[in-house]
């Protein structure tokens, strides 16, 4: 056996701060270095989560982006192409009246997706383009068009669209390309 004091046995060594041995709560730090260690590592692991979650984010962000650009791009040139075939149809069609008489009535109907990317979008028609656009992310794209006939400025939502010519007999109307929605 040992002469040892209680250290050597696993009992409390009193500093002499409180009488009998016993120590204060205020004093006993025992338990902290786990506390502290279990917070820093939340804290970390925290830190560490939204670092990725920020980073990811940011990506996320560019790549819908570039998919509503490129969704955008598509859908605007299927519009294009329709208006230009309603404009070649309309140009057969009065090409075929002998004598300017009869009636000439283009339909082209087609068939665009209600929305890109899951975003709803817009297509705004002129005499020189077609714009498709976007408000959330803020994207346009503008495709030129090669329509001979004049085209009715006009805005529709996107989704199915249907572009029209008509001109009747003797009439000396403006003899339009008008883009709407169906």
């Amino acid at each position: 056996m040992s002469d040892a004091g209680p250290e050597s046995e696993g009992g409390s060594v009193s500093n002499g701060s409180t009488a009998g041995g016993r120590r204060s709560l205020a004093d006993d730090d025992r338990g902290v270095s786990v506390t502290v260690g279990y917070v820093l590592t939340l804290a970390i692991g925290a830190l560490l989560l939204s670092g990725v979650v920020i980073a990811v984010g940011g990506v996320i962000d560019g790549q819908t982006q570039r998919t509503v650009e490129s969704e955008l791009s598509v859908t605007g040139q299927t519009a294009v192409a329709n208006l230009e075939a309603a404009d070649r149809l309309a140009r057969a069609a009065e090409a075929d009246r002998p004598g300017s008489e009869g009636v000439v009535n283009v339909t082209v109907e087609a068939d665009l997706p209600s929305r890109v990317a899951g975003r709803s979008y817009r297509i705004d028609v002129d005499s020189d383009a077609v714009v498709v656009r976007t408000d959330r992310p803020d994207v346009r794209i503008e495709i030129p068009h090669a329509a001979t006939r004049s085209v009715s400025e006009t805005t529709v939502r996107g989704g199915p669209i249907r572009v029209s010519y008509t001109v009747a007999d003797g009439d000396s109307g403006p003899e339009l390309l008008e883009v709407t929605e169906r």
